[in-house]
C-alpha cells in the first residue's frame, strides 16, 4: 500500500469515527478569554486575544496610543473600525492601567441534556381529488390552467 492510499484510508477511518460519534468534533471546544488586556501596554499578540480585533485594528490601536495613551476604556471607540457596541462587548476584558492578564482558555462545551429529539412524522400520502373536484395546484402552475384541465367546466361547451 503506497503513502497516498494510507493517508486516504486513514482519513476515511477518521471520518467514519467522527460520524459514529467516537471522535468529538473540533467545535465541541470553545475558546474563551479570561483576564484583562491593558490597552496602553499590551503587545500586538495580547491585543489579538480580543474577539473582533484583527491586524488592521491592532495597528490603529498602536498608532492611537503612540500619540496619546488611553485614559478610559471608552476612548477605544475612537479607533477606526471599533464602535461603541464592540467596546461594550469587550468592556469586561479591557483596562487602561495595571498588568495584562488575559489568556485564552479552551473548555469543552457541555453537552445538551434533554429529551431526545422527536422523530419526523411519517410522510402522508398525497390526497386525490374526489370526482367533480379539480386537482390540487402544482408548484408554479397558474390557477387558470388547473381549472381548464380539470374534469369539466359546465360553463364551456364540450370540445
Amino acid at each position: 500500500m503506497d503513502a497516498d492510499n494510507k493517508s486516504m484510508s486513514r482519513g476515511c477511518v477518521l471520518t467514519l469515527m467522527f460520524m459514529l460519534g467516537l471522535v468529538p468534533p473540533a467545535r465541541a471546544q470553545k475558546a474563551t478569554l479570561e483576564g484583562v488586556v491593558n490597552l496602553n501596554t499590551a503587545s500586538p499578540e495580547e491585543l489579538r486575544l480580543l474577539s473582533g480585533v484583527g491586524p488592521a485594528r491592532i495597528r490603529n490601536i498602536l498608532a492611537y496610543r503612540h500619540k496619546h495613551p488611553f485614559r478610559t476604556v471608552e476612548e477605544l471607540a475612537r479607533i477606526k473600525g471599533i464602535g461603541r457596541k464592540m467596546v461594550r462587548h469587550l468592556r469586561g476584558h479591557l483596562a487602561v492601567n495595571g498588568p495584562t492578564t488575559a489568556q485564552k482558555i479552551i473548555r469543552p462545551v457541555a453537552p445538551v441534556v434533554g429529551p431526545p429529539a422527536a422523530a419526523a412524522p411519517p410522510a402522508r400520502p398525497q390526497a386525490r381529488p374526489l370526482p367533480g373536484q379539480r386537482p390540487p395546484l402544482r408548484k408554479g402552475e397558474p390557477a387558470h390552467q388547473a381549472i381548464a384541465a380539470s374534469q369539466g367546466n359546465s360553463c364551456l361547451p364540450p370540445p
